[in-house]
């Protein structure tokens, strides 16, 4: 199965459950900097699918 099979519905629901089980093993300072990280891969992929 790829990605580009689910729906935007079962997307979120995938994007809400891995925060949520990432959410349980670290700190509140390293989600940040996870936070921070994920948001910098999403950023370059945009850049790179352009």
């Amino acid at each position: 199965m790829c990605i580009s099979d689910f729906s935007n519905c079962e997307l979120v629901a995938l994007a809400s459950t891995i925060a949520i089980a990432i959410s349980k093993e670290f700190t509140q300072e390293e989600l940040s900097v996870l936070s921070g990280f994920f948001s910098a891969i999403g950023d370059n992929l945009t850049i790179l699918s352009s």
